[in-house]
């Protein structure tokens, strides 16, 4: 009996050892030298230890002067983690719940960053880099003086390079099917709707080659004629006027 009785508590010892050692480990500092070991985590790139010392300052000192600091960090920390997807829920968490926080600005443009860094490339599904586009945006009009101003109108030109690049394509993708009626259409939306992108001379010079072909000379001259001062096409367009002159007798 009294061998039974020491089994049981050696048991129980072995039982209660563990949850006494991981709450011992999980026993969190003054939120301040919390927050700053933290942030010293972060630095230096140690993000999973740093998001766990973020979720302590949040859930140990929620009404602390370091609450919405930690709310910012762990939302950059799961960002540099390309954990993007609960980085927005962080930021989204930030908006929503600290609206006066000096942090709420950097958060809406890290929302929309981290909307853009996951969507996927052109060659698929673009919903997500409208999103982001749209996020860009808001961010703007909520803080149209801010410092951030240049780097979210960067963002939103590369994402819509990246549509723009996604319409270019099919454009060519009709042209191989031999549909130029459709491939022109692609072609003069990206000109039309991207015009400030990287397709559009592309997307001309394409849509030149349609018009010559189609003896319409005159169109695809002047589209020809346009892409003389673009650096990265002039020797083509050249080469093609001079055939179109030839073939014009000219």
């Amino acid at each position: 009996m009294r061998k039974e009785i020491e089994t049981f508590f050696v048991i129980i010892v072995f039982l209660i050892l563990p949850v006494s050692c991981s709450r011992k480990v999980l026993v969190p500092l003054e939120p301040e030298d919390e927050f700053e070991r933290a942030v010293e985590f972060f630095n230096n790139k140690k993000f999973d230890t740093a998001a766990q010392s973020f979720e302590r300052i949040i859930f140990y000192h929620a009404g602390s002067e370091f609450v919405d600091d930690a709310q910012f960090y762990l939302g950059r920390t799961y960002f540099e983690k390309k954990d993007y997807n609960q980085a927005i829920v962080e930021f989204d968490y930030l908006i929503k719940h600290f609206p006066n926080s000096p942090f709420v600005e950097a958060a809406y443009l890290y929302r929309a960053k981290a909307t853009l860094f996951k969507a996927p490339g052109y060659d698929k599904d673009q919903n997500e880099t409208k999103e982001a586009i749209s996020l860009f945006d808001e961010f703007l009009t909520r803080f149209p003086n801010s410092r951030f101003t240049n780097e979210a109108k960067n963002y939103i030109l590369f994402a819509r390079n990246r549509l723009a690049k996604k319409e270019l394509e099919n454009g060519k993708l009709y042209v191989k099917l031999n549909e130029p009626s459709s491939a022109i259409l692609y072609f003069k939306y990206v000109i039309d709707n991207y015009p400030e992108t990287s397709s559009v001379a592309e997307a001309k010079y394409h849509l030149a080659l349609i018009y010559e072909k189609n003896q319409n000379f005159d169109q695809a001259l002047s589209l020809y004629g346009e892409l003389l001062e673009d650096m990265n096409w002039r020797t083509k367009a050249e080469k093609r006027i001079k055939v179109i002159e030839k073939k014009k007798g000219r």
